[in-house]
């Protein structure tokens, strides 16, 4: 294990860089993908699950130069709220509805499930360790069973806007992403981010970002997508002189970005929308998404999994060669929805 390269993989439900890859390309080398990926969590989540993946490799040997982190950090307004023990046992006890990290070997096969390493329940429970974690923005409270914890959350998201305002949630988001930067160096591992989507342009004040905002219907309503100009709209560091300081601590060469002339900062929504227009959206969703007369085209409606394919040959494979080796990429019916989440339709141990 000592020499074996490891690739490890994290963010939302946006980070699926891996999940079909093996209907798409082919490697040459010998090395471990560890995908932790779950569904709505934010950058608490993506920082844990990398620490918590490089100590796991450390303490089996693995030296830093041969372990590489690809994190896809999420929206900032997602939080990480951990459900009181003793009110998580049936959580924590329960196989059932459950899901691990996903190991895949070099052909982007799935090798095993680790519970050890994460555990996702029911998708949107995350459980590290003994402790469980949920997002009260997305949360369903009733799997938590005890009506005083059901109470309590609901509670809590009633009352989040006091305690856990924009601002907040803003210069958590990018601390995270220092701490994990300056953890990463600290170690001498190399690393690469990207981004769901643009979450560091585009705001009209604190509160409002113009994703959100009932206007940009009028953009994706189009056949053809082209995307807003955002350099008139604020940046997410102008909000706070802390935001503004940690900005410029962070190392934005290790980010990639699809960068247009009227935006800087552009993440996978950006990129599908505009490289590949609605085919991307249509042929990812779930039958009862789809609507006769309009498109399912929206900023967090999840495209095909072969987007995520382009977007890391085009952005990320050049920066991650020395550990993949030589890939080709085949893109021959691509939007098949076989080859949408494949790790999981033709994986014996799913």
């Amino acid at each position: 294990m000592e020499d074996t390269k490891y690739i490890i993989n994290t963010g939302c439900s946006y980070g699926v860089l891996f999940r079909s890859m093996k209907e798409f390309t082919k490697s040459n080398q010998d090395f471990k993908i560890i995908d932790l990926h779950c569904d709505s969590f934010g950058a608490d989540f993506q920082k844990r699950t990398i620490l918590r993946t490089i100590q796991y490799l450390f303490d089996k040997g693995v030296k830093s130069k041969n372990i590489f982190v690809i994190s896809e950090w999420s929206q900032p307004n997602r939080l990480f709220v951990e459900i009181p023990k003793e009110f998580s046992d049936h959580i924590l006890k329960s196989e059932n509805d459950s899901e691990g990290a996903f190991i895949l070997n070099s052909k982007f096969e799935l090798e095993e499930e680790n519970t050890e390493l994460l555990r996702k329940y029911r998708s949107i429970y995350a459980v590290l360790g003994n402790r469980v974690y949920l997002n009260p923005d997305v949360d369903n409270f009733d799997e938590l069973q005890k009506q005083v914890i059901i109470d309590f959350f609901e509670r809590f998201k009633k009352n989040m806007y006091i305690s856990h305002k924009p601002i907040d949630r803003y210069e958590s988001y990018l601390t995270n992403i220092l701490d994990t930067q300056s953890f990463l160096k600290s170690h001498g591992i190399d690393y690469v981010f990207f981004l769901m989507n643009n979450v560091f342009e585009g705001y009209e004040g604190e509160e409002a970002h113009i994703y959100t905002e009932n206007y940009i219907d009028k953009f994706l309503s189009k056949e053809t997508i082209v995307l807003p100009d955002l350099h008139r709209f604020d940046e997410l560091k102008d909000f706070s002189s802390y935001l503004q300081s940690i900005w410029k601590l962070i190392d934005f060469d290790k980010f990639v970005f699809y960068k247009t002339d009227r935006f800087k900062y552009g993440g996978v929504d950006e990129y599908s929308m505009e490289k590949f227009g609605h085919i991307s959206y249509t042929a990812g969703a779930n039958p009862w998404d789809l609507v006769e007369d309009g498109y399912v085209t929206y900023f967090g409606a999840h495209p095909h999994d072969s987007i995520y394919i382009n977007f890391f040959e085009e952005y990320i494979y050049p920066r991650v060669k020395h550990i993949v080796g030589e890939m080709k990429f085949d893109y021959r019916d691509r939007w098949s929805r076989k080859k949408h989440n494949a790790v999981r339709q033709h994986s014996e141990l799913i």
